[in-house]
């Protein structure tokens, strides 16, 4: 699996982050990379979600009223259930309600 997370943003921004593992997880957006928290370690870590939106251009531009987040789970690649669970615990300990959506 891979996961894509929509993120609620301001009427003329967007964010969507892909979680994908090749077979490290890594951060995208599109077709940009933006950051590989562990090479050593193939695995999603509690508190990966939290590290990357910290980062200063991606933190401005979520929505300040809404906490819906989408995150799609595509077929493909090499994330694991477990792997979801822990992004939809991230995303409640940081006040978000995450909707998931199967592809």
């Amino acid at each position: 699996m891979k996961f894509t997370l929509v993120f609620p943003t301001h009427e003329a921004t967007d964010l969507s982050l892909a979680a994908v593992f090749v077979p490290c997880l890594v951060w995208m957006e599109g077709a940009k990379p933006l950051e590989n928290p562990h090479p050593e370690n193939p695995h999603y870590l509690r508190g990966d979600l939290q590290k990357i939106l910290a980062r200063r251009e991606l933190k401005g531009r979520l929505s300040d009223t809404s906490r819906k987040v989408t995150v799609v789970c595509h077929p493909t690649g090499h994330g694991t259930e477990a792997y979801l669970k822990d992004i939809l615990s991230d995303l409640g300990d940081m006040g978000f309600e995450p909707i998931v959506v199967r592809h």
